[in-house]
């Protein structure tokens, strides 16, 4: 079934590329420009969604589903003024993940300033958490599916300011920190404040691991506190990584989860991915997962794996397997196993 978008959404993409333009004045820093020092700015796109056949699925909505959908449309400006400030403003236009269904949503997904000082980055505005960018910059095939942490609802963005930058001279020690406001806006839906810190180790040029920890206070016994640990190799043939996160969440269930990554280069044109995640506990955020919901009463082991064909710089096409396989629920029952066939189309203009 082909998708088309609703007359909202065309409308809102039209209003995204106005603002865009119109948001330009609030990258600069308020003081004179010296002479040296201009306003650089990129505006790109990118979109990507599914050809799709669900032989299989834990959810009567999803069994025998086919279709074909846009997940995401993304509309971004960097600005960069001189060798130290810059600033990005994401536009998104989504699907919200149900099977069958073809309605879209927007929001601004980024929405921040940056500014280097003495070799360090702070940021603030509506930002990729720490928890999300370096392993999300590495991993780099989000256009086919998320990491394991940002589909099981560890946060991506939040609206705060962060710091990052090197701990020794070497550089093979850096740090970053970050504050999350309970101030909720547009993709930021987290009405908490939270903070959070890692530390990232690199040995070698194209070896790195990474600690990360955070903690939210919420009301009663709801607070939240994170660790994660990342390890990752990249070379010439392959990249390979490894994460493990784990959420205490007090009364509220807890969250754990362990996921390999990994993309072989077969080709300059080719690609083979996978992402295989553990869940040690069921998801809690279950069916409300856009496009491949969990059953949240069984552990799970989640399987993703892919070609990818890269007909040109920015067009890629991916035939890909989704297979999701359960544990025995408290129950005694062991939910139906999802599997999903999909033809995932990527164009990237940024």
């Amino acid at each position: 079934m082909p998708t088309v978008l609703p007359y909202g959404t065309i409308l809102a993409l039209h209003r995204a590329v106005l603002a865009t333009v119109l948001s330009l004045p609030l990258f600069l820093p308020s003081c004179p420009a010296a002479a040296d020092d201009t306003l650089e700015f990129d505006v790109g796109g990118l979109m990507f969604g599914d050809i799709y056949h669900v032989p299989s699925h834990h959810t009567p909505e999803g069994d025998g589903a086919t279709g074909t959908v846009i997940r995401r449309i993304f509309l971004t400006t960097d600005a960069r003024y001189g060798d130290t400030w810059t600033g990005r403003l994401r536009f998104e236009a989504y699907h919200e993940g149900a099977f069958e269904n073809y309605e879209f949503s927007h929001r601004i997904q980024d929405f921040g300033i940056g500014k280097k000082v003495a070799g360090h980055q702070i940021s603030g505005g509506l930002i990729p958490t720490i928890s999300f960018d370096l392993i999300e910059a590495f991993w780099g095939k989000r256009y086919l599916v998320r990491t394991a942490p940002d589909i099981q609802g560890i946060p991506a963005r939040d609206l705060g300011v962060s710091a990052k930058g090197p701990l020794t001279e070497s550089g093979n020690w850096s740090y970053r920190a970050m504050y999350g406001s309970r101030e909720t806006w547009e993709a930021d839906k987290n009405p908490y404040d939270k903070f959070m810190g890692a530390v990232t180790w690199r040995p070698t040029p194209s070896v790195m691991v990474d600690a990360y920890v955070d903690h939210e206070a919420r009301p009663g016994r709801f607070d939240r506190s994170t660790y994660q640990l990342f390890a990752a190799q990249r070379t010439d043939q392959y990249s390979l990584s490894l994460v493990y996160t784990n959420q205490d969440r007090q009364d509220d269930p807890p969250l754990e989860l362990a996921a390999l990554m990994g993309v072989a280069h077969v080709s300059d044109k080719i690609d083979l991915i996978t992402q295989v995640q553990r869940l040690f506990e069921p998801s809690s955020k279950g069916n409300d997962i856009a496009y491949i919901p969990f059953d949240p009463t069984a552990t799970a082991t989640n399987i993703v794996a892919g070609v990818e064909y890269r007909l040109s710089d920015h067009i890629f096409i991916t035939p890909n397997v989704v297979w999701t396989h359960y544990g025995v629920n408290p129950e005694g029952v062991r939910p139906k196993d999802d599997l999903q066939l999909r033809l995932t189309f990527f164009f990237n203009y940024e």
